[in-house]
């Protein structure tokens, strides 16, 4: 279920006319389900999350026992913030020449739970969409995978397409 939501936002993103020509984006909340909330950035008041909420860089996320949380980060690209996680937007970036998409970029920094990532997966090799754990992190160009933070451990599953972590040393 969750994974179709999260295809048919991508669909929705894909395809839709929307032509940005500036390099910095904003995520922007596609659906909230349960608790979540969200904080401006270096600000430690957190204010419901509503879908439509747009969502600058720097922006953290949390989400309760029963919350979860849709964003599209950039176009081509959406994420779902699982329960009891919490993210920070670290970097969003999209471009395009024309008709041709020359950059595609989303750093989400999980500091703990759940974060479902679903990328636009024609344009590979502009695309840089990296979620950030303490332990490392996980990239990819274009695919549907998951990363979990738990008890201190990070997992790390894919369901179509590659994924590369690596650990920081």
């Amino acid at each position: 279920m969750a994974s179709n939501r999260i295809l048919a936002i991508l669909a929705l993103v894909v395809f839709s006319g929307a032509v940005l020509h500036a390099a910095s984006v904003n995520a922007v909340c596609y659906s909230v389900d349960g608790s979540a909330e969200y904080a401006a950035p270096g600000s430690t008041n957190y204010l419901p999350l509503q879908k439509g909420q747009v969502l600058v860089i720097g922006s953290t996320v949390r989400t309760g026992d029963n919350g979860t949380a849709v964003l599209v980060t950039t176009p081509g690209s959406a994420i779902q913030v699982g329960n009891s996680s919490v993210i920070r937007l670290n970097a969003l970036a999209f471009a395009r020449a024309g008709s041709v998409i020359t950059q595609r970029q989303a750093v989400v920094q999980l500091t703990t739970g759940v974060v479902s990532a679903l990328i636009d997966p024609s344009t590979p090799n502009i695309t840089d969409f990296r979620i950030q754990t303490p332990q490392g992190a996980a990239a990819a160009r274009g695919t549907f995978y998951a990363v979990l933070v738990y008890n201190g451990k990070t997992y790390v599953g894919v369901k179509e397409g590659k994924v590369a972590a690596s650990a920081f040393k």
